[in-house]
């Protein structure tokens, strides 16, 4: 009997732990539409922050990728923005104003960074003086989920693709 519950205990815990740590569960979204959220909030996002930052330069790459611990898929990307040099916060909050005033309502109110959600895409860009002077990274990725039969080819033949532009 004891051992019986301890058992039960044990799988209790690691279910549990599976579940917190974002443990990669089915899609009820198609790859293809998961793919094209991203790219949209991407497309859609990123120039109202260029134009919002005065950023001289933005380019942004996206592709499939398998989640950590190699159970599901993602569709993620990044790269730069290049701004003038400025106030941190500053610049944050005319990106911030902008994107409410395009529509976007889940938008960060950290100072020092900036986030984007939207239909589980997430979207963030922080300062990172190590690509340079003005230079911010830009970060997307979908959630991880498993997908089977036709999602799953499309995945996999994606997966075998170089990463692609969607933003310069």
């Amino acid at each position: 009997m004891r051992l019986s519950t301890v058992l039960a205990l044990v799988g209790l815990a690691v279910a549990t732990s599976a579940c917190s740590t974002g443990g990669a569960g089915s899609d009820d979204v198609s790859a293809r539409d998961r793919e094209k959220q991203a790219v949209d909030l991407v497309t859609e996002a990123l120039p109202v922050v260029r134009d919002a930052m005065g950023a001289s330069s933005l380019e942004v790459e996206g592709g499939w990728g398998s989640c950590p611990g190699g159970v599901g898929h993602v569709y993620t990307g990044g790269g730069t923005l290049v701004a003038p040099k400025g106030q941190v916060a500053e610049q944050v909050q005319a990106a911030r104003t902008a994107l409410g005033d395009a529509g976007f309502d889940n938008v960060s109110d950290a100072d020092d960074f900036l986030g984007v959600t939207r239909d589980e895409v997430e979207l963030s860009l922080q300062p990172s003086p190590a690509r340079g002077e003005g230079a911010w990274s830009v970060t997307f990725k979908g959630p991880c989920k498993r997908y089977s039969g036709d999602d799953q080819d499309y995945v996999d033949a994606q997966g075998l693709e170089p990463a692609r532009t969607l933003v310069e």
